[in-house]
């Protein structure tokens, strides 16, 4: 197996639409509590918006509770690409006032923006929430008896039918997606269609028209379907995990669309067995994933251990949210950083890839099969809340790419298993049921066949073989970044993951700046990071991590003296506006 030829350092550029000047979009905040269906109507919104060829995101916030606790979408449409959501809504939708307060700092207003409220709800707009020189429109979404809300017609239709006339949409087009949703379930079809007609003859709704769309259907998806789908059409036969948000939904698009592809997808009793499941398919020559988020990592992690000695390429996708332990589970955050690099006893390589926004969380799930079934270890994606369960609307995938495969042992393969002598530290891969394929494959040390070992020296040069797979890596994926922003900018700023909405937009406003962003995390593209830094006065270093874990492992591995660290921890994600600040703080 010849070593992999270098790729040529270079930068993706931004996505084309940050050429062509500002975006024209619109952002509506919709507010109420679990059981109001807030999410179907941002889901809806953003498919009828999608199907006039308008570009969109949509992203959530929720608590813990199953039923009546805080729920809030903000849908952002554009006539442009968009992956951020932006910092103050254009028009609010309030089923409930108190509702408003789990969500202080999340939902923003300015002087022009409509508010939609109750009609018998008394009380006024928090001051909190921004100042707005509309007055707001009240309707009646609740329906109340001697001073009790009683069931009534769904306040999410009635919602939907006043944002259509606000918006400036067909009834027609309103009435489509709800059929796409609900197809024949006619009671509730019944009941939606009403309350949307309801709404739709309101008087005096104030009109906040909608962008132009392009006149063609877009395709709208979330991350984490998006992750799945792009380890489909990479090569994924094989999918093993356990339910835990914000990843539940990778396993869940599985189950639906990875059988038709002659795939499997098994339902673990926990974590640890899903990991178990995962190498030992690998083991039979599938290429094979799981996915989770950080408690269920911390309880993967001494087989992702054994899937770096044993060398069974394995990936596993961490759909980070806040921590330690079980923090906010449904709140988004960076710091799984150490973890996916550091995490576990011994010396043992392993890949970490950043995913960026919801069309990125397909490609890169190419790349991670490639580097998993190559080099034959573990490679882990990191996602987080932010884009796990983001909603957005992007152009339809056309030409799904496979995955590089790893290589089979034949009888004219020659070398043992795990011989010493590869450049890369990759040898030909081994099955059991082929032809001579049968070896050990075990998590203790082992000599070149496989066999059990306690030799220090054998050990020395076994550490030194696994790890000549990340020189290799390092090699081919030597373009494995971004930048946004001009290169004679004399500030610059690195961050990763999903940061990279909110700051190529950002940057546009900000010419003073440039930004590198990997998507390789782990081995860095320190030779590119280095290039980049040149000719630049301030540096600063941005992520969703208390102690600041990206800017600590940059240190490690170059001078970053005089970086400046800008790290909180995570809930929500950042805002245009808190960056300002930060970098105000911190350039003066």
């Amino acid at each position: 197996m010849k070593p992999p030829a270098p790729a040529p350092a270079t930068a993706v550029p931004p996505n084309r639409d940050l050429t062509a000047g500002p975006a024209h979009s619109l952002v509506l905040a919709l507010v109420g509590s679990g059981g109001d269906g807030i999410a179907l109507l941002g889901d809806l919104i953003l498919a009828m918006a999608a199907r006039q060829g308008l570009y969109g995101v949509m992203v959530q916030s929720y608590g813990p509770q199953i039923r009546g606790g805080e729920s809030a979408a903000i849908v952002r449409i554009s006539d442009r690409e968009v992956q951020y959501e932006g910092d103050q809504a254009d028009v609010l939708l309030c089923f409930r006032l108190r509702d408003l307060k789990r969500f202080q700092g999340s939902v923003r207003l300015h002087p022009g923006s409509v508010a939609l409220l109750d009609r018998e709800e008394a009380g006024e707009l928090p001051d909190w929430l921004g100042t707005t020189q509309e007055e707001p429109y009240r309707f009646p979404f609740a329906r109340f008896e001697d001073g009790i809300e009683v069931e009534g017609p769904p306040k999410n239709m009635l919602g939907l039918g006043l944002l259509c006339r606000l918006l400036g949409w067909p009834q027609a087009l309103a009435e489509d997606a709800l059929r796409q949703r609900f197809g024949d379930r006619r009671e509730r079809m019944q009941a939606n269609l009403e309350a949307l007609a309801t709404g739709l003859a309101a008087d005096g709704v104030p009109s906040r028209p909608a962008p132009a769309g392009k006149g063609r259907g877009l395709f709208a998806e979330t991350g984490n379907e998006a992750v799945a789908r792009g380890a489909i059409a990479a090569g994924l036969k094989f999918f093993a995990g356990y339910p835990i948000t914000p990843s539940s939904e990778v396993m869940e698009t599985l189950i639906e669309e990875l059988p038709a592809t002659g795939g499997r997808v098994v339902q673990a009793e926990d974590e640890i067995a899903a990991m178990g499941m995962v190498l030992g398919a690998s083991f039979g020559g599938v290429p094979s994933m799981t996915a989770t988020s950080g408690p269920g990592l911390s309880l993967m992690t001494e087989m992702i251990g054994l899937s770096s000695m044993a060398e069974l390429p394995s990936i596993i996708v961490d759909c980070q949210r806040a921590g330690p332990a079980t923090g906010m589970p449904s709140r988004t955050e960076q710091s799984d950083l150490y973890h996916a690099i550091y995490g576990g006893h011994g010396d043992f390589p392993r890949v970490v890839l950043g995913v960026f926004d919801v069309v990125h969380a397909r490609e890169v799930m190419v790349r991670a099969m490639t580097l998993s079934e190559r080099f034959q270890l573990p490679v882990m994606v990191l996602s987080d809340a932010y884009i796990a369960q983001r909603r957005q609307i992007r152009e339809a995938e056309t030409s799904p790419r496979q995955a590089a495969t790893r290589e089979r042992w034949n009888e004219t393969s020659g070398p043992a298993r795990f011989d010493l002598s590869s450049a890369h530290g990759v040898n030909p891969f081994r099955v059991p049921g082929d032809v001579g394929g049968t070896y050990l494959a075990a998590g203790i040390e082992h000599n070149a066949e496989g066999y059990p070992t306690a030799d220090t020296a054998t050990h020395q040069l076994m550490n030194e073989k696994r790890f000549r797979k990340l020189t290799a890596i390092a090699e081919e994926t030597r373009d494995a970044f971004r930048t946004l922003g001009e290169a004679g900018a004399t500030r610059g700023l690195v961050a990763w993951g999903s940061s990279y909405g909110l700051l190529r937009e950002w940057v546009v406003a900000h010419p003073e700046y440039r930004i590198f962003l990997p998507e390789m995390l782990h081995p860095f593209p320190l030779e590119a990071f280095t290039a980049w830094r040149q000719g630049l006065e301030w540096t600063g270093v941005l992520e969703l991590s208390f102690q600041g874990q990206f800017h600590r492992y940059l240190s490690g591995l170059t001078d970053l003296r005089d970086v400046k660290s800008i790290a909180r921890s995570g809930g929500t994600p950042l805002t245009a506006s808190e960056l300002d600040r930060y970098l105000s703080e911190a350039t003066t």
